[in-house]
């Protein structure tokens, strides 16, 4: 049988950075390291080969 990973199933792991975050809110330093929503979207994006136009922030 075919498997899952055969029928062009895409896997992106997003992990923490291996450097320093500077002390801030939380919420920020998950933005910092790319682990907000806008990132972890962008990445499901990119890896389905879709055109990512850049996240408004306030």
């Amino acid at each position: 049988g075919e498997g899952a990973l055969d029928r062009g199933l895409k896997i992106r792991t997003l992990v923490l950075p291996d450097r320093y975050i500077d002390h801030d809110k939380p919420e920020k330093q998950i933005a910092e390291a790319g682990l907000d929503a806008a990132s972890i979207a962008a990445a499901a994006l990119q890896a389905l080969g879709r055109a990512t136009r850049p996240a408004l922030r306030a």
